[in-house]
């Protein structure tokens, strides 16, 4: 039996929430086998998978960055700055591709290739979507997973045909009106989604701030609530957890004798499956080498190197002791998006395919919020995305121009000019 105590966790990608279609990934041989009978859903497709867990990393690497916050706005929700980190790539891949799908140009490209998806028509990367909420919808039984998406417009707005088509048919996609011109009640309204689609456990995603002078927003909401195939039992001392600063706290833990669960140790880390009743999903949880401290383990990470690690895993009699926890996190992610490659949706837009008789503008706002409790009987875990846009009004100047410098308090001017050649 190996015994598996844990001093330093990391939850990465499919830990918890991150990465949650890999949670539904076949795994080695658990107790659980109650599904053989039901029908399979379609595989999604295998290229795509691994594009889109290569983001998943990517963006995992970048956020939790020390010193990553710092370039983003002040946090509205969550303002506590905890070093513990929970983000679903999921949601944010959702999202993404939503905006995909009223994209076109360069915006589509940049967006497409941070994905991964750029080899793969648009078709496809629909379908992909499609197939992954149908698999993550099996065998809830014992399980509860909502994932849903939203688009909020203006009462005057309209969705481009081609847009609101392939919304409802492969996203299920909720279309709301609301007054953004009165950015406290279109805040409340968004709030109201959030909390409902993830059983109240993340009740508030935004401010009223956030939403002045919007032009529409797109939500994705994930909300896990699993129960341990095998439970645990809540340890009757405090656990000695070792901080990576070397302090020592107390926390309360908890401890099980799992039986036939996944586990691999590699030259990085050791790595063990946490199964839930009811289907394939799993929790994995990576606890680095003695010296090897989170953020070196993640650097290592990508998705090439994490599917070898899932393949070699083995069924495996596992003591595993590891604290009971709960993590909130709020993330701007733009300048996320930005780092992997993504920039004219921030600034010139480039998705006139969204609404059908304007333009949808930029994204203004791109942020999570999450949260993660895990204890002795399971998971509850949920992430809400959302993304603004607002108005973008063009101004090239790419013909002769004149220009005033002036004081505005006073109404002086100080100079004029004119630009007929810049080149000379």
């Amino acid at each position: 039996m190996k015994l598996w105590t844990l001093g330093v966790i990391a939850a990465i990608g499919a830990g918890i929430v991150g990465g949650i279609w890999l949670l539904n990934r076949p795994s080695p041989t658990t107790t659980n086998q109650t599904h053989t009978t039901q029908q399979q859903p379609t595989t999604p497709n295998a290229e795509l998978l691994n594009g889109a867990n290569q983001f998943a990393f990517n963006l995992f690497k970048i956020i939790t960055r020390p010193g990553y916050e710092a370039t983003g706005r002040r946090p509205t929700i969550v303002p506590d700055r905890s070093p513990n980190r929970i983000f679903s790539p999921l949601g944010v891949q959702f999202v993404l591709t939503l905006f995909l799908n009223g994209a076109e140009g360069k915006t589509y490209d940049e967006i497409a290739h941070a994905l991964g998806f750029q080899h793969a028509s648009l078709e496809a990367i629909n379908q992909f979507h499609l197939d992954i909420q149908q698999r993550l919808r099996r065998w809830q039984a014992e399980s509860r997973l909502v994932l849903a998406n939203s688009i909020w417009i203006n009462p005057s707005s309209r969705l481009h045909p081609d847009f609101e088509r392939v919304g409802k048919a492969f996203y299920a996609l909720e279309a709301y009106r609301v007054d953004f011109g009165n950015p406290v009640e279109a805040a409340r309204r968004i709030n109201d989604w959030a909390k409902q689609k993830t059983q109240g456990f993340v009740p508030e995603v935004v401010v009223p701030d956030e939403m002045e002078c919007a032009i529409l927003a797109i939500a994705n909401a994930l909300y896990l609530q699993a129960l341990w195939a095998q439970p645990f039992q809540v340890l009757e001392e405090p656990l000695e957890f070792s901080l990576e600063s070397g302090k020592v706290v107390k926390v309360s833990g908890m401890q099980a004798e799992l039986k036939g669960v996944p586990y691999v140790k590699t030259e990085l880390c050791e790595i063990v499956g946490l199964p839930y009743r009811g289907g394939d999903w799993v929790c994995y949880v990576v606890l680095p080498r003695s010296g090897l401290s989170v953020e070196e383990l993640v650097s290592e990470l990508d998705a090439a190197r994490w599917e070898e690690w899932l393949g070699q895993m083995k069924a495996q009699q596992v003591q595993v002791v590891m604290p009971r926890f709960e993590v909130k996190s709020e993330y701007d992610l733009i300048p996320a998006l930005k780092e992997l490659g993504i920039r004219r949706a921030f600034a010139l837009g480039g998705f006139p395919r969204i609404l059908a008789d304007e333009d949808a503008g930029y994204i203004d706002l791109f942020k999570q919020v999450g949260r993660v409790r895990v204890d002795e009987r399971g998971t509850e875990a949920a992430a809400v995305t959302i993304a603004v846009t607002r108005s973008l009004t063009p101004f090239v100047v790419d013909r002769p121009f004149l220009f005033v410098i002036s004081d505005r308090s006073s109404g002086v001017i100080l100079f004029m000019g004119i630009v007929r050649d810049p080149s000379g």
